[in-house]
């Protein structure tokens, strides 16, 4: 094909749609990609000499639907415009959620000579859409309850029935714990005809949950193990599902469950919202049972969860609080209802929270991780903004969910340095390498060690060695490119994993980072050396290979002399 020439071909290579243009070929092995654009090279991680004269199939893998390729190849072969949405892969193997559309070039006599075809990646929007319907269906329920005239049943069927809204289930079902069996008390979806169903507590995963009061997500009942009933199973459709006890006041009601026909159909998201919903029912059921009167008529949606639900307005005060805050801040809720974000939270939280929550109530919505340095101590969390946004597009408030994962990040992070430690980098290293091998990618590993480190502590003290550790961290850091991954191994040691890398570009890199730290002394100290081990990933090796031929290279490194790079 003769490239589009002149002002066309620079437009095409302007437009923030990623562009591609192939021949006309529909049978076996498809068409064959004759250009791409700059914006499918940054949506995609392909280059353009990566994928010319390859078919489009380079970008699809185990999510791509092949109904929706089917109904592509069928409009093609009418010689019709296709516009549809799938999964396509990135050249790292990261699925995106991809919106293209497909359009026949034809030439005076009708035959189609090529096709065009535009893409778009729509995963975050389409993410934030679901997050935002998540949550206002959630709150929505949250209302209904609170303002009553909701009879038990009512609110079970409305649980499920919202199940099913908020989530990718096929079913949707409420147990509740009667002698030593779990009753199906109210059903949606594929579950509808299992009303007042009965399963053995200690022989069903609804069972494992209701008894541990553990949130538990079977991804494949076929494969799990803790799923003794597995015809029965595979009979009601259940081959994936999320089971979340019913808890509040210490005292289990039951089990909210819902599943899918397809494996892997839930993740943490689809946990966390279903946590939230079952807080309503199991609230409801607390009532139900006749406790205090007042707790009735709190807010029951979000007090049974250990996870900050709030509502803010748009002058930056709490309307609305769950339980959490009273255990996180040490103050009521009814005293923080009302109250502006800093009077809480105290002025330096609220100003690193500010630019995400301006952003919020600017009608955008917001996810991030950070570590906030609240009154009642600094604490790393996730929080996640939703805007509240009227019909006629007014933002009026936001909605705020904030979860404590300060004990995650500290699992795997290395508290002194702030890098993943040896267990996060192995299993980071796991997926690139899986990723590599998907692709025929090069990837090589670089082990350090600090030359002589115990003799550094033992001249100047462990506190200097901390400081030392520190600054190598900061020049090996500055170093490296964004896509390398650094980690401490343990003590002295350093790991470094490099993607697209042979062993020869490899030793370059760790020969900079040698000389970044020998070049210039340490104050107080002196001149510092590394010695390091160079190793390339070999297509079918394992992790534990690549490591073990790295430290060789290191061994080696230390044997002829330190302040080297010995590639293996």
């Amino acid at each position: 094909m003769e490239l589009p020439p002149g002002l066309f071909r620079e437009a095409l290579e302007k437009s923030n749609d990623a562009i591609m243009i192939t021949d006309p070929q529909l049978d076996t092995p498809g068409p064959r990609i004759l250009y791409v654009n700059r914006a499918f090279e940054t949506m995609t991680g392909y280059a353009r000499e990566d994928v010319l004269g390859a078919t489009p199939r380079v970008l699809q893998g185990e999510k791509t639907e092949k109904a929706v390729l089917k109904r592509l190849k069928g409009a093609l072969e009418r010689g019709e415009t296709f516009t549809g949405e799938t999964y396509n892969y990135c050249r790292d193997g990261t699925p995106f959620l991809m919106e293209w559309s497909v359009y026949p070039i034809k030439d005076d006599s009708g035959a189609v000579t090529h096709y065009l075809a535009t893409l778009r990646d729509i995963t975050d929007r389409r993410a934030r859409l679901r997050r935002r319907e998540q949550l206002e269906a959630v709150n929505r329920i949250q209302r209904e309850v609170a303002q009553g005239g909701l009879d038990l049943q009512r609110v079970r069927e409305k649980i499920v029935e919202t199940a099913l809204e908020i989530t990718n289930a096929d079913a949707a079902v409420v147990e509740e714990a009667e002698g030593d069996e779990l009753v199906y008390r109210a059903v949606a979806g594929g579950a509808r005809e299992s009303l007042h169903w009965r399963l053995p507590i200690d022989e069903s995963l609804s069972g494992l949950s209701y008894r541990r009061q553990e949130v538990l997500l079977c991804e494949d009942s076929r494969s799990d193990d803790r799923v003794r009933l597995k015809e029965g199973a595979q009979r009601i459709g259940f081959i994936s599902g999320v089971m979340v006890p019913l808890v509040h006041e210490h005292r289990c009601y039951g089990v909210f469950k819902v599943f899918s026909a397809t494996p892997h159909a839930f993740g943490e998201e689809d946990c966390q919202l279903l946590e939230l919903a079952s807080g309503v029912l199991a609230s409801a059921l607390f009532n139900a049972a006749a406790f205090d009167d007042e707790v009735s008529r709190r807010n029951l949606l979000v007090d049974a969860i250990p996870i900050l639900v709030s509502y803010i307005d748009r002058d930056r005060r709490y309307q609305e609080v769950n339980a959490a805050y009273e255990k996180w801040f040490g103050i009521s809720a009814a005293d923080i209802r009302g109250k502006h974000l800093w009077e809480v939270l105290g002025n330096e939280a609220y100003e690193t929270i500010r630019p995400h929550l301006d952003a919020a109530l600017s009608g955008n919505s917001v996810s991030y991780e950070s570590r906030i340095p609240y009154a009642s101590g600094d604490q790393t969390v996730h929080a996640q903004y939703e805007p509240h946004i009227l019909r006629n597009g007014e933002v009026v408030g936001a909605y705020a969910v904030v979860r404590d994962i300060t004990t995650l990040k500290q699992a795997e992070t290395d508290f002194l340095t702030g890098l993943f430690n040896r267990r996060k980098f192995e299993a980071l290293a796991q997926n690139m390498l899986k990723s590599a091998a998907r692709y025929d990618q090069d990837v090589t590993l670089v082990l350090m060690d600090v030359d002589d480190f115990k003799s550094l502590n033992d001249r100047f003290g462990h506190l200097e060695g901390d400081q030392i550790l520190t600054s190598i961290t900061q020049r090996v850091a500055g170093t490296l490119r964004d896509a390398d991954t650094l980690a401490r191994w343990g003590g002295e040691e350093f790991a470094i994993l490099a993607p697209e890398t042979d062993v020869e570009q490899g030793a370059q890199l760790a020969e900079r980072v040698r000389a970044a730290i020998s070049d210039e002394p340490f104050n107080g100290v002196g001149v510092v050396t590394v010695s390091l081990g160079v190793a390339q990933w070999r297509q079918g090796e394992d992790l534990f290979s690549l490591q073990d031929r790295a430290d060789r290279a290191l061994y080696a490194a230390k044997h002829q002399g330190r302040n080297r790079v010995v590639a293996g």
